[in-house]
């Protein structure tokens, strides 16, 4: 009788491993499936070192979003600089305060031109972030003041963030109305120009995407 009763236990925990194992590979599925394949950026165009060099430099339109101080703001705003631009959104757990950060690092390690190109961080949700969500999230990580925030409609920014390439994708709320947003990783830079001349993979070291600055700093 002990022995059934031990073999029915036995069985019941392989059962339950059995299902756990299954819907841990089905939400992995999941995921591979439902995220663009931009998300954090696997770029096919990159080279080796996660820097890529877009060859030739392509033009970027102009274009008008929203700022940390609920102000309009466009590119061509931004003091004739080269621009460091990143996409994420406030609630992101892990990649976009990460790459906060790096700019951070990056702006540091650029040492006396930190201040010869501007640092942008663009939301791609609009309806949560507003200026005042911007404006407190950048001063909770310390970039406050040097990061210019920029936000809008989706039509608004799907309009802007294609011609990167960058893609975002809006999941379902669950029952607290809460969701993520899929989205496209890593750093772009555009020159003084508006011209887009870098992207840089996610993950990247600070100081490589800084010594890359710096360079073409001096070369342009």
């Amino acid at each position: 009788m002990k022995n059934k009763q031990g073999k029915k236990v036995v069985f019941s925990i392989i059962s339950s491993l059995l299902v756990i194992i299954v819907a841990v590979i089905a939400y992995i599925a999941y995921l591979l499936l439902s995220t663009p394949q931009t998300v954090y950026a696997p770029d096919y165009i990159a080279n080796e070192n996660g820097i890529t060099v877009i060859e030739p430099p392509l033009a970027v339109d102009d274009f008008t979003l929203t700022d940390e101080n609920n102000e309009p703001i466009s590119l061509s705003d931004l003091n004739g600089k080269p621009t460091l631009i990143t996409f994420g959104f406030t609630h992101c757990p892990d990649v976009c305060p990460i790459t906060l950060g790096e700019i951070r690092n990056i702006r540091e390690d650029l040492d006396s031109q930190a201040d010869d190109i501007e640092y942008v961080f663009v939301s791609v949700d609009g309806e949560r972030d507003t200026p005042a969500v911007l404006d407190t999230y950048f001063t909770t990580l310390r970039v406050n003041e040097f990061v210019i925030g920029m936000t809008g409609t989706e039509p608004e920014l799907r309009e802007f963030t294609t011609p990167f390439g960058v893609e975002f994708i809006y999941n379902e709320p669950d029952r607290f109305g809460n969701y993520t947003v899929d989205h496209t990783a890593g750093l772009f830079l555009v020159d003084a120009n508006q011209n887009w001349v870098r992207r840089y993979r996610y993950g990247i070291r600070s100081n490589l995407i800084a010594e890359d600055i710096l360079a073409f700093l001096r070369n342009n």
